[in-house]
């Protein structure tokens, strides 16, 4: 009576964890929208006149991004652990269908066996009719069949219930995963509104202030610019071919997923032309679109050679935060722009690894991956001027192994 009135409660259960995961499925892609449009807004703040009062809109249309990252991430938390409740459930009922089919199997080979046990002269003299005996036959070929059923059923369930387990699994490592990622949010968010409050007090919430700070930025940009292309002119000549892997489709992964470039490498129409920038030079790398948040991945196996932050010395002027890594098969690999790095110096890494979040910091027109190639031999940790530690190095076409 109990397992009678048990059973409708497990079904019961069952279809409102459906329900309850196809309410954050559906909350989760508002959020996305809602992130997607905020992004938006992020991108057509940067391309206006550099105003403080631009640039404060830029920072809080940001903060609100992030804001809404963490609540999608607490969403996508609560999912899969409803997810992982529902597994739960079918994984009990798996385990107690195997075992009322192992108790029924059980059940009928004992009388096979009891029967067979029997000797075929015991048997006819059980009947006093040969129709009888010729049913309990039957009877006894029907168990077998029975048997056979019971034992194809029972490898089904086997198999459904080890489907179940590993998704269970796979979901407390998803689980994992985003509890650690919305630690990350949110102290992305709350360093953006550091920035803001940093950036308020420095100007003084004058206009006036904001251009000067920036007219000082400019000039320090042009001289950071100009050394390193004269450095990683020199460094280029050091490059060896011979001794790097050939070109190729896939030697080094993208670093970031649904990889979209917003700027070639080498002589491009923005490096041309915008001569604050690039003093007419190449662009050393190429720019992969990224908001604020969006994971970084390792391109390949390798070690964390360098971590660095340039606005520490000069905000604005550089690559921002930035980390770089060396890989096995002489290459090295840079990551800039950064807002939040995840990987230590002497790290070791593999490849698709979380290594930091993407972001803003440094010179930008708005948030980006930047993502250059080295020669890992070439590669020199340098003391720039007013920023501090900087990565110079020969660098390669991306797009050559990418």
């Amino acid at each position: 009576m109990l397992f009678a009135v048990f059973l409708p409660a497990r079904a019961s259960r069952l279809d409102e964890l459906k329900n309850l995961i196809g309410e954050r499925q559906h909350q989760i892609k508002a959020l996305e929208e809602e992130i997607a449009a905020l992004e938006r807004q992020i991108d057509q703040n940067a391309s206006q006149a550099k105003t403080l009062k631009a640039e404060i809109t830029r920072l809080e249309a940001k903060i609100k991004k992030l804001n809404a990252d963490v609540r999608l991430t607490q969403q996508k938390i609560d999912a899969a652990s409803l997810t992982i409740e529902k597994l739960s459930v079918e994984i009990g009922q798996k385990s107690r269908d195997i075992a009322a089919k192992r108790a029924a199997l059980g059940a009928i080979l004992k009388t096979i066996y009891q029967t067979e046990a029997d000797s075929m002269v015991e048997i006819m003299a059980k009947h006093q009719e040969f129709s009888d005996f010729f049913s309990d036959l039957e009877y006894i070929g029907g168990l077998e069949a029975q048997v056979q059923y019971d034992l194809d059923t029972l490898q089904i369930l086997k198999g459904e219930l080890e489907d179940r387990q590993g998704q269970m699994m796979d979901q407390k490592r998803k689980l994992t995963s985003l509890e650690r990622e919305l630690l990350d949010r949110k102290a992305l968010e709350e360093n953006t509104q550091k920035g803001k409050n940093r950036l308020l007090v420095v100007t003084k919430n004058k206009e006036s202030e904001y251009q000067k700070l920036l007219k000082d930025r400019e000039q320090k940009r042009a001289e950071i610019v100009e050394e390193i292309r004269r450095v990683e002119d020199e460094l280029r000549k050091l490059i060896d071919p011979a001794s790097l892997p050939g070109a190729g489709k896939g030697v080094l992964a993208w670093p970031v997923k649904n990889p979209k470039i917003t700027q070639t490498f080498g002589l491009t129409s923005f490096s041309t032309g915008r001569t604050d920038v690039y003093k007419n030079g190449r662009h050393n790398g190429i720019d992969l679109s990224a908001g604020v948040g969006t994971p970084i991945f390792a391109a390949e196996n390798g070690t964390v050679k360098a971590t660095g932050d340039n606005d520490i010395g000069c905000p604005g002027g550089s690559y921002g935060k930035w980390i770089v890594l060396t890989h096995p098969n002489n290459l090295a690999t840079l990551y800039a722009h950064l807002s939040l790095i995840k990987a230590a110096p002497g790290q070791g890494v593999t490849r698709g690894d979380l290594i930091a979040y993407s972001g803003d910091t440094g010179y930008t027109t708005g948030p980006h991956l930047h993502f250059t190639v080295y020669d890992a031999r070439t590669v020199e940790l340098r003391v720039q001027r007013s920023c501090g530690i900087t990565p110079f190095g020969g660098y390669l076409d991306p797009m050559m192994y990418l």
